[in-house]
């Protein structure tokens, strides 16, 4: 027999008819079908959600950080020359957390004092606003949609800023691990700041604390020294190359410390890959368990058709024949369960935000929550070699799946599956 023939016969015996064979065959195509579906979704999300972080990441934050291990504030200056020796785009920041007042409401909040013209060129925050304007004026705020809400505060509105540095100054730590209220004629008032623009970066941890002020403000709020800095900031056309510009800087601004995006992040990116990976693996398990249902139903199948078999075998037809027919036969199960599944896959990943607020209106609860994720909806990016894997190592199990029943099929006498029969 040619190969023509034994794809006719694997199809044959694959056609549905009216029997419990063909029912747990229809049942072992589903189960490939949601195994590699489950598979593509989850793949899918979890690389969303790692490109979608990490963009957020860059967003949000600089590729490489300039500041000082053992002090809180760096004279910028000479990070910024630095810097732009590269080509690399620096800001000076003042980070620094702070209380935020509005009437009698406080919530500790973050500041981060920074020119506007050297901020928004990476960071977009004038892109990002919702209202108001990004130019930072003397005692002017801008904060985030999140805040305003939180707080009710709108465009033009007073808030006042409480900074650590002039509160500690109202108390005295003694020895004893006392503290005093300081005598002093000073009288200590917060700063008060117009809100100029509302902003929404789309973050939802960045968007819940951080607020813009502008730099040399900071510097009279937390008390520093004219034009000083806690951190340079710096970005490149690419940032998976910022590892040779971090080295370049090292030996350059000796006394600084030099982080990267990739160092400040690198416990989260590696925990999204290890998680990526480790689904895979788990779920692979599924195609496994709908290969032991293929393996079930070919088993059924040549008992069922062992007069066939030995038919077969008493025409000529080779033990290595019949073995690759019922091999084809899990081949078989394994593609029209990948295509089906992988159409299905791709269908639910596009719904897949639909099917999400429906299952949350359904069962009444937020299957994902902004205020642990970070996003406000469900991140999902297919890449085409995912898929590929996916698909190749379903209809290599399938295909596996059907050996045992091909070599038991191959083995057959003919002369007793006839006489048997």
């Amino acid at each position: 027999m040619n190969l023509k023939t034994e794809f006719f016969l694997a199809k044959r015996y694959l056609r549905p008819k009216r029997s419990a064979v063909s029912i747990i065959s229809c049942i072992s195509v589903v189960g490939v079908l949601l195994g590699v579906a489950v598979l593509i979704v989850v793949l899918s999300v979890m690389t969303g959600f790692t490109d979608l972080m990490r963009e957020k990441l860059l967003t949000v934050g600089a590729h490489v950080q300039i500041d000082n291990a053992y002090y809180k504030t760096i004279q910028p200056d000479k990070a910024v020359d630095a810097l732009k020796a590269h080509n690399a785009r620096p800001a000076a920041i003042v980070s620094a957390p702070a209380l935020l007042q509005f009437r009698k409401q406080l919530l500790p909040k973050h500041i981060m004092g920074v020119y506007p013209e050297q901020i928004d060129k990476q960071m977009n925050i004038t892109k990002m606003l919702v209202d108001g304007t990004f130019r930072l004026k003397k005692n002017e705020i801008v904060i985030s949609q999140y805040i305003s809400r939180q707080l009710g505060i709108r465009v033009g509105h007073k808030v006042m800023l409480h900074s650590p540095e002039k509160l500690l100054k109202l108390v005295d730590f003694k020895q004893n691990n006392q503290v005093s209220m300081k005598k002093t004629d000073e009288v200590y008032l917060p700063a008060e700041f117009t809100v100029a623009g509302i902003y929404s970066l789309g973050k939802r941890d960045f968007d819940m604390s951080v607020m813009f002020i502008g730099l040399d403000d900071a510097d009279d709020l937390f008390l520093f020294d004219w034009g000083m800095a806690t951190t340079v900031y710096g970005w490149i056309d690419d940032p998976d190359e910022i590892d040779a510009l971090a080295r370049q800087l090292m030996d350059e601004l000796p006394g600084t410390r030099i982080r990267t995006w990739k160092q400040l992040n690198e416990n989260l990116l590696n925990v999204l890959m290890v998680e990526k990976n480790m689904m895979f693996f788990l779920l692979v398990f599924i195609v496994l368990v709908a290969a032991f249902s293929i393996t079930n139903t070919l088993i059924t199948m040549v008992f069922q058709k062992t007069r066939e078999i030995g038919l077969l075998k008493a025409l000529g037809a080779s033990s290595g024949t019949v073995m690759r027919i019922f091999i084809l036969q899990g081949m078989f199960v394994g593609l029209i369960g990948s295509v089906l599944g992988t159409l299905t896959g791709l269908m639910i990943v596009y719904w897949r935000n639909n099917i999400l607020h429906f299952a949350s209106r359904v069962f009444g609860l937020e299957l994902f929550p902004a205020e642990f994720y970070y996003f406000d909806g469900l991140p999902a990016k297919i890449i085409t070699g995912d898929v590929a894997i996916v698909v190749v190592v379903t209809i290599v199990l399938c295909t596996v799946g059907g050996i045992i029943p091909a070599w038991r099929a191959a083995t057959l006498d003919p002369a007793k599956a006839l006489r048997n029969e």
